[in-house]
């Protein structure tokens, strides 16, 4: 009976220990993932017509990042160029550019080899990566593994009006090979702002992709979430 009990606690131990590896090096993959890896996209697509990829100030030592630009995640391209530009700071993304099917250009964060993003952030001391999301109970989930930044956002965004919560899940950001945390520090922020608050970053709620690229379109409220942003990292 004893060794079953020792036996028992060997395999729980044994899977925890599992458990705590993939939550460390890994976050899970959207189930319709279209391309395993970005290099795997690139070959397999065109450049300028499929996507492009617009940088700033490559060797700045904060980089703000939208990996899912343009059609892909809509909006985070000007959320992330505007937080870049008010904090002076480096700035990367890769942007869909289809008419439709821009989803198929998404790969997930930890797959995310594209070599001009991975050597921007690589020689980075900070890293913030913007995304979109579905969930709708927070303005923003703030994820990564940059505790002391994260805090800062926070506060500066909470101060902003806007509501903000820990990500949690598939939008934690806490692997050491998501592309937010592949800085000197191994240590980014990633934020996952609602579908919904970006609807209300645009004025008329009108994101698409004439609208968005105006800065006369931009709203308010999208001037107080990146000026919240940049201000952290003035702080």
């Amino acid at each position: 009976m004893k060794k079953m009990i020792i036996s028992a606690l060997l395999i729980f131990g044994v899977i925890g220990a599992n458990m705590a590896y993939l939550t460390y090096f890994s976050t899970p993959s959207r189930a319709d993932e279209h391309y395993e890896s970005m290099k795997a996209l690139m070959k397999a697509t065109k450049e300028g017509e499929d996507w492009k990829i617009r940088t700033k100030d490559e060797t700045n030592a904060t980089v703000i990042v939208a990996p899912h630009g343009g059609g892909i995640e809509p909006g985070t391209t000007e959320i992330a160029e505007d937080i870049a530009d008010k904090s002076q700071s480096g700035f990367y993304t890769f942007e869909g550019l289809r008419r439709a099917n821009n989803s198929e250009l998404h790969v997930t964060s930890v797959n995310y080899d594209e070599p001009k993003a991975q050597k921007m952030v690589g020689q980075s001391q900070r890293t913030v990566t913007v995304h979109r999301t579905s969930r709708d109970e927070a303005d923003v989930y703030i994820g990564g593994r940059d505790t002391k930044l994260k805090q800062i956002i926070t506060e500066k965004l909470l101060d902003n009006g806007f509501k903000v919560k820990q990500g949690t899940g598939s939008i934690a950001g806490e692997g050491v090979n998501n592309i937010t945390n592949m800085n000197q520090r191994q240590a980014g922020v990633q934020l996952e702002i609602s579908s919904k608050t970006i609807q209300r970053f645009f004025k008329n709620g009108d994101s698409s992709r004439m609208a968005r690229v105006q800065t006369t379109n931009w709203s308010q409220t999208m001037q107080d979430f990146t000026s919240g942003v940049a201000d952290a990292l003035n702080a």
